[in-house]
């Protein structure tokens, strides 16, 4: 008889969770257990959750909700700082039967927070790494029982760093910035990583490329700089942004631009966990940035925040008079002064610089947009006569521009289609290739332009990554719209058989014989029928076809057109299909007249 299934304990990691279970089935050690269900501790498990519940005989949901994730609630359960490299654990936790802790799966947690002691890694018996999915709850895979490992008491700023990516409360806390003492955001560790790689000099140089370190002790020393950073505050981050801004290039003319990467990186992380570290920028900022503009910081206006003309246009690559008469006319703020035999000084505010060139960059030329969207310039000329353009021309541009395009419009307007994305069917067509070459029908290849703006014709999802012309759409969807603008409206002989049930061939013939009106239309190298609704329903008050009716008194076409003629009453629009008649029709006022003749016999 199976013993009761363990369930998880608030905050236990997977692997730990997993090596109870073990435990409780008399498995020394994990990696054993797991084999025996054909499974093995690592990304696959932890994707096929599912199907590892099933097989372990737990209840649904059980291992999902302590795995790791892309984007979890609790941020010790970031998937990107999933430890792969080692499994520490604390020996006081471990001797207290405590179940292994989630933080210490974390790449950035190095000790214990309830007991303050730093987790160990090692073995000292057989001089490994103790490793996920690998040895039992309280041993190595060599057997060397963990409680008796060393034990090493760690300082607050270990301590308040560890807390804080386990989100759990404690005195140490009180060694970060104030906005962080009783907060964890969900993406620290993206914030910690951030401050530590900062200071890392890596072997190529380039920024972003900084690995995760992959023990405890390399942990230790790559948190120096972020544990400095978070924890000696607010003076060692001051101290940080004004060495930046001393490193970087002096001759930005904003704050940001000087700052760098790492300026953009900082600002990137938003809510009022970071509230202290955006103040303290701005601050530092303020007291020592002396450039033209400072970003979004409100500063004194004083006689350094203004630019010459001359000097303003060389930065925005226009000529001095074109922006010298724009302030003339008020279409720009500034100060204007006369001096000598009427010389005109123009002065210009850095922010209103700044608001220029930001304009500039916004409203662009046909070029810049046909290079945005990756089109040439007869799809941009198919896209403006179809109307792709009329949310990103506004009827008013701000002055000095060279540009009528908004550029942030045409991003809403790309995004808002890509958005849209379905899974396609069939095969499909790139944006880049609806052209004339692809249809020589301008008017339907405009229309099917119209149908993606309008949404009715959707991207294929996966193919909505890169530039707008790299979008593909349904061949099926364009194809059926290229037809319908090459028929006009109406139905053809196909659609009308399948509402009315008639056969095509009786359809067509009808047709030939000018019963049922109809126009002809080009149609893979020959010619198709379409009928108007309207002669549609003309053609239904005029005619009943024999073998609707009987169906409907349940007898054959046959029996009915022998009863008919008996009757005196001829049917229309009969065709010879081999040795068979088809396509009998009962002209309704016939039908109606010999009712009325019958009726007066009866009567009389």
């Amino acid at each position: 008889m199976r013993l009761p299934v363990p369930t998880p304990a608030k905050q236990e990691s997977l692997d730990g969770f997993l090596r109870r279970l073990a435990e409780a089935e008399f498995w020394p050690d994990v990696s054993d257990y797991l084999s025996g269900f054909g499974l093995r501790y690592g990304r696959r498990l932890i994707e096929e959750a599912g199907e590892v519940e099933e097989r372990l005989g737990l209840e649904k949901g059980t291992l999902a909700k302590i795995s790791p994730s892309v984007a979890p609630s609790e941020p010790s359960r970031n998937w990107r700082f999933e430890r792969y490299h080692s499994a520490p654990v604390c020996p006081a936790c471990v001797a207290a039967g405590a179940p292994h802790h989630q933080s210490w799966r974390h790449d950035f947690v190095t000790c214990c927070v309830e007991h303050g002691l730093r987790l160990v890694d090692q073995c000292p018996m057989c001089q490994g790494t103790l490793l996920p999915g690998r040895g039992g709850y309280d041993s190595c895979h060599c057997g060397c029982p963990l409680d008796r490992l060393e034990r090493t008491e760690v300082d607050d700023v270990e301590i308040a760093i560890s807390a804080l990516i386990a989100g759990k409360m404690h005195p140490a806390r009180s060694r970060l910035a104030p906005a962080m003492a009783f907060r964890t955001p969900s993406d620290i560790g993206e914030f910690i990583f951030f401050l530590a790689s900062g200071g890392v000099e890596t072997v190529t140089g380039k920024q972003g490329k900084t690995p995760l370190p992959r023990s405890l002790e390399e942990t230790r020393g790559f948190l120096l700089e972020a544990s400095r950073l978070i924890c000696d505050w607010p003076y060692a981050f001051r101290d940080e942004v004004v060495r930046r801004l001393r490193k970087g290039d002096t001759r930005a003319s904003s704050a940001p631009a000087q700052l760098g990467r790492w300026y953009q990186r900082l600002m990137s992380f938003e809510g009022d966990a970071y509230a202290d570290f955006r103040e303290a920028l701005s601050d530092v900022v303020r007291q020592e940035f002396d450039g033209m503009y400072v970003g979004g910081i409100q500063i004194a206006s004083d006689e350094r925040d203004w630019i010459s003309a001359a000097e303003a246009a060389r930065q925005l690559h226009i000529r001095s008079d074109r922006l010298v008469g724009a302030v003339g006319r008020g279409q720009v703020p500034g100060r204007q002064k006369t001096s000598g035999f009427g010389h005109r000084h123009t002065m210009l505010h850095k922010t209103i610089l700044e608001e220029i060139r930001a304009n500039r960059s916004r409203f662009v030329e046909k070029a810049k947009v046909r290079e945005f969207l990756g089109i040439s310039r007869k799809q941009y000329d198919i896209l403006e006569e179809a109307g792709g353009f009329a949310a990103c021309l506004p009827e008013s541009v701000p002055p000095l521009v060279d540009g009528s395009h908004d550029l942030d419009a045409l991003r809403r307007f790309v995004q808002s289609i890509a958005k849209r994305a379905v899974e396609p069917e069939g095969d499909t067509v790139a944006l880049s290739d609806l052209n004339l070459r692809f249809t020589t029908d301008r008017t339907g290849l405009i229309e099917v332009i119209r149908n993606i703006i309008s949404h009715d014709l959707r991207p294929a999802t996966g193919t909505t990554d890169g530039l707008f012309s790299t979008f593909r759409f349904a061949r099926a969807a364009i194809d059926a719209i290229l037809t319908d603008v090459r028929r006009g409206p109406g139905l053809t002989v196909q659609q009308v058989a399948e509402l009315t049930g008639w056969k095509g061939q009786c359809i067509s013939q009808w047709c030939q014989q000018g019963l049922l009106k109809h126009r002809y239309f080009d149609h893979a190298g020959g010619v198709g029928r379409v009928i108007a609704h309207e002669d549609l329903m003309d053609f239904q008050a005029k005619f009943v076809p024999v073998a609707s009716l009987a169906r409907q008194i349940n007898t054959s076409p046959r029996f009915l057109i022998a009863r008919l003629q008996d009757a005196g009453v001829q049917t229309a629009g009969a065709f010879q299909d081999g040795a068979a008649w088809r396509g009998h029709l009962v002209p309704t006022g016939v039908l109606a007249e010999h009712l009325i003749t019958v009726t007066k016999n009866r009567s009389n």
